[in-house]
Formats: C-alpha cells, sequence, structure tokens
C-alpha cells in the first residue's frame, strides 16, 4: 500500500470494525452468551431462595396465627420484612385480601389467583423486581397464598464485590449496562490509533532528528527508511537523504576548492615576497609602493591561513590533538599577548574574573578562539575603553564572556556575524572591519568542543560575545 492516505483510510476504517464487532460480540455475550446465561442462572436462583423463604415464613405464620392471634401475626411479619430490608412478604386470604391490610405490588392480586388455582408457584419478572406467590396448604385450613416481592440483582457482582461495586461503578461505569463495551471499545481504539500514531511518528522524529543534525553542521545525517514501507513518508526520507548527499556533495567540494586555491597561492605569493624584497634592495625611490605591495601580501597571507584553518575545522576534525588544556592558563597567556596590540590602539584590557578551569580541548582551535574574540572586541570597542573579560563555571560548564563598549550589532545582524565574510557595514574597509573570517573559525572551534558561542548587545555597554563549554 504506496499511498499514506490509503493506509490512514485503512486503518481508521479497520479500527471501527473491530471495535463495532467487539461491541456486537460484547452484547451477544452480555444477552445470548454464557454471560446471558449467567443473569438467568441468578434470576432462577433468587426465585427459589424467595419461595423457599416464603413457604417456611408462611408455615410460621399459620402457627404464630393459631398460638397469638392476629396481632402477633402481624407483628411477625413486619418483623420479618424489617429483617430483610428489600423484600414485602404479605400472606394473602382467600378472598385475595392481605391479613396485615397492606397493599398488594402490581400484579400480586392476579399472581395469588393464578397460584391458588394451580396449586403451584407462581412469579413475575419486571426490570427492577421480582413477585413470587406460593401456596400454602395447612390440613383444616382455608388455602393461603403468600406473596414476596424483592430487588431484581441486575448484574452480578463479576467485576467487584459488593462494597467496591459502588464507588467502581461510578468511576469506570461498570455498573451500566453499557459501561463494559464502552471500555472495551474505548481499549479497542486506543490500542489501534497508538500503533497508527507511532507507525506514523516514528519516521517523522528520524526525519526530525536528521534535520536538526544537518542544522549543526552535519551534513552525514541520513535516515533509515524499512525496506517494507512504501508510501509517502518513505518517499519524502527518500528525497530527504538524495537532498543531503548532494548537499554534502557541494559543501565537500566547496571546501576542497577553498583548501586547493588556499594551497596554490602560498607559493606565489611566497615568491612575491622575495620579490618585494629584491626590489627594496634595487629601487630605493619605490619603497613606499613596495611597502604597501608587503602590506597587502601580508594580508593575503593571513587570509589564506585563516581560510585553512576554517576549512580543516569546518570538516569532520580528525587529526584535531584534545589534551587537558588549564583554560585560565592559555587565557591569560592570550591576554597577555593582546595587551600590546590594545596598548597601541589606546584600549585597555580588564580581566574581571578567572576562575582555575581545566578541560580536555585542542589547546591550538580553542586558542585561536579566544584570540580571534578578543581581537574582535578591541577592534571595535571606543577608544580609551576596556574589553571586560571574564572566565567561569557555570551547571558543568565553563564560561568566557568577552564585553566590548563599542556600538554593538543590529539584532538582525547577531547569528550572521559568525558567517565567514560577513560585514555588518559593507562601507567598512579592512582597516576597521578585518576579513570576516575570525568569529567564523571561533564558531567552529568551540562546536568541535561540543560547546555554544552567541552575541547579544548589552544596553549601557557594547556587545558581549560569550562562549560556553561543557567540562565532561
Amino acid at each position: 500500500m504506496r499511498s499514506l492516505f490509503c493506509k490512514l483510510f485503512a486503518s481508521f476504517l479497520f479500527i471501527s470494525l473491530l471495535a463495532s464487532v467487539t461491541t456486537v460480540i460484547i452484547s451477544y455475550w452480555a444477552q445470548v452468551g454464557p454471560y446471558g446465561e449467567l443473569k438467568k442462572r441468578v434470576v432462577r436462583n433468587q426465585v427459589l431462595s424467595l419461595s423457599h423463604s416464603l413457604s417456611i415464613t408462611g408455615l410460621a405464620a399459620s402457627r404464630i396465627q393459631d398460638i397469638g392471634g392476629r396481632k402477633a401475626l402481624i407483628r411477625y411479619l413486619r418483623e420479618v420484612e424489617e429483617q430483610h430490608q428489600h423484600n414485602l412478604i404479605l400472606l394473602l386470604q382467600e378472598d385475595g385480601s392481605s391479613v396485615s391490610g397492606r397493599s398488594l405490588p402490581t400484579g400480586a392480586a392476579e399472581l395469588a389467583v393464578a397460584s391458588l388455582r394451580s396449586k403451584e408457584m407462581q412469579y413475575n419478572i419486571s426490570g427492577t423486581e421480582i413477585v413470587v406467590a406460593v401456596p400454602l396448604m395447612v390440613k383444616g385450613r382455608q388455602p393461603t397464598i403468600v406473596v414476596g416481592s424483592t430487588e431484581r440483582i441486575l448484574r452480578p457482582h463479576v467485576f467487584f464485590d459488593g462494597g467496591k461495586q459502588r464507588g467502581g461503578a461510578k468511576i469506570f461505569f461498570i455498573g451500566h449496562r453499557f459501561g463494559l463495551p464502552f471500555l472495551v471499545v474505548i481499549c479497542i481504539g486506543a490500542a489501534g490509533c497508538y500503533l497508527l500514531a507511532r507507525s506514523l511518528a516514528s519516521p517523522i522524529r528520524d526525519l526530525q532528528k536528521a534535520s536538526q543534525q544537518m542544522s549543526n553542521g552535519d551534513f552525514s545525517a541520513r535516515v533509515q527508511i524499512p525496506g517494507r514501507r512504501k508510501d509517502e513518508i518513505a518517499d519524502l526520507s527518500h528525497d530527504f537523504n538524495t537532498m543531503a548527499e548532494r548537499t554534502q556533495s557541494l559543501i565537500l567540494s566547496q571546501k576542497r576548492l577553498i583548501r586547493d586555491v588556499s594551497h596554490e597561492l602560498r607559493s606565489p605569493l611566497t615568491r612575491q615576497n622575495l620579490a618585494i624584497e629584491l626590489a627594496k634592495q634595487r629601487f630605493s625611490d619605490a619603497e613606499p609602493y613596495l611597502l604597501r605591495i608587503e602590506k597587502e601580501s601580508v594580508r593575503l597571507g593571513e587570509l589564506i591561513d585563516q581560510l585553512l584553518v576554517l576549512t580543516r575545522l569546518e570538516g569532520s576534525g580528525e587529526g584535531i590533538l584534545k589534551e587537558n588544556v588549564p583554560l585560565h592558563e592559555l587565557l591569560a597567556a592570550i591576554v597577555h599577548d593582546a595587551e600590546f596590540e590594545a596598548s597601541a590602539r589606546n584600549r585597555i584590557i580588564r580581566v574581571e574574573e578567572m576562575a582555575k578551569v581545566t578541560i580536555v580541548a585542542s589547546k591550538e582551535m580553542l586558542g585561536r578562539a579566544l584570540e580571534n574574540v578578543i581581537r574582535n572586541g578591541l577592534r571595535y570597542t571606543e577608544s580609551e575603553s576596556a574589553v571586560e573579560i571574564r572566565l567561569f563555571r557555570n551547571r558543568g560548564s565553563v564560561v568566557i564572556s568577552v564585553l566590548d563598549h563599542g556600538p554593538g550589532v543590529p539584532s538582525e545582524d547577531l547569528e550572521k556575524i559568525f558567517v565567514p565574510f560577513f560585514r555588518v557595514a559593507r562601507s567598512r574597509d579592512r582597516d576597521s572591519g578585518g576579513t570576516g573570517i575570525g568569529l567564523a573559525i571561533a564558531r567552529q572551534a568551540v562546536l568541535l568542543h561540543g560547546g555554544s558561542i552567541q552575541a547579544k548587545n548589552i544596553s549601557n555597554a557594547g556587545l558581549l560575545i560569550e562562549i560556553q563549554i561543557p567540562m565532561v
């Protein structure tokens, strides 16, 4: 069945039919089957029990009447009724009137007449009551009819005993005639819908998980497609895998191109620097131009180095050595080196907090990340202001925050500053804006360690970049 629509339609149809058939079976079982037979047996036992009790009561009543008279008889019958709260027992005379003068139950007079004529027990069963008439034949006396009534047991105590059934029936509707079929239908429908929902939700969860992996940069994520599944979800999973494969191929090709171009540029760049040195020695009047060319060559070399580092970090991470790194010592060394650049720009670096923390990390890559973030803060903080640095623990993670006192970043660009070559202001030249790769390298280095990096604007300050790395 390839169509998801057909599968849903068939599943709901099957569940509905199964619930209906189960209801019919339960109804048959309750009315005709073993359960119905059990109800009939209970009714017969009630009739026999009541007739036996009436016979004994009638004989005892006749004896009491002989000894104590009519008043003693009436007192005895009332005592019997009090002992049996749900039973009404009357002693009828031959003319059909009650000895105690009490009114007869519905249909009792007809039963008494029929029992007197047939000289046998007669009974009538209504929805809630059983009425029994028993003829009492005593020598030397006129025939007397004993009539009794009792409440009918509508449902045997199969599920609960007497006391518990009242409370349980209110909760589970067992006391209701349709309670059991209703519960069975609900259980069958819930089980069928659960299996259907699971069959639909499981592949969707796999798709969601693979999508999240791709959004985190893992383009090797794929969705497992069961061989027996051939519907729209299977087609969607197949299309997702095809898209992931093509995306991964394109990104790998792009990374390979950047890496190859960077390597190829190094050789001519080295030769160009050598030619500049020779030109300086021969042509002294061209030195200002040669210095400019040399400066651009240095920048081009830095750009190539950064591109190589970025492509290395965006790869699988193989070959990157991780070791125990005293993070406070690494950060202190980076701050010490950055202080020279800060003093040259009339800025300062202020360490607000420095916790002693050791983590397992790549000292080279993590050092590049911290250096790029700190240098970014120095580049944009106001003159004669400070870049504030903190290193502290927070719930099993280590946090490094760098706060500058610059103009900040528009809120819509806070995530984009970690994209390679992105610039907040296109008009900025490289003297103020850098190459646009430093923060991208920082982000990839942090992700390599299972951490996170985010930027946010702080009121009355500037841009805060916060790095969080798990200590485990």
